[in-house]
């Protein structure tokens, strides 16, 4: 298996086969994680990006690519076109603040949990993740 792909594809199942998603939604696509489906929910939620981009769908579809360094470059893509559509989307920002602590930028993951304090300014988690991050400096 290469890289590329996701652990849990069925053996005889080519990855680049899309099923059709009919009744695709984002709830569908997080029922479908939970149950360990990361390559369904990924092939739904692109689907569901594809013909209409929702917030959601575009940060939740950027959670299962970021895990994945050959998918970061897209998780990176998707979180900001949904924090284009929907600017005060806390998960999109969490997950944005997320990737670059990943990366070591620590300016740029604190100026995202900033941004959430912006406009909740009562969000004690964002505020204590916030200090901790000031703190380790």
């Amino acid at each position: 298996m290469t890289p590329d792909q996701d652990h849990n594809v069925a053996s005889g199942v080519k990855p680049e086969e899309t099923p059709d998603f009919a009744h695709a939604s984002v709830p569908l696509a997080k029922q479908l994680i939970a149950a360990g489906e990361l390559r369904k929910a990924r092939l739904m939620l692109e689907q569901l990006v594809d013909q209409a981009p929702d917030a959601d769908a575009l940060v939740t579809l950027a959670t299962l690519e970021i895990d994945n360094p050959r998918r970061q470059p897209d998780a990176l893509e998707h979180i900001k076109r949904a924090l284009a559509l929907a600017p005060q989307h806390t998960e999109g920002w969490l997950l944005l603040a997320n990737y670059w602590g990943l990366r070591g930028q620590t300016d740029k993951q604190k100026r995202c949990l900033e941004k959430i304090l912006s406009y909740e300014k009562a969000n004690r988690d964002v505020r204590d993740a916030l200090e901790l991050l000031v703190t380790r400096k």
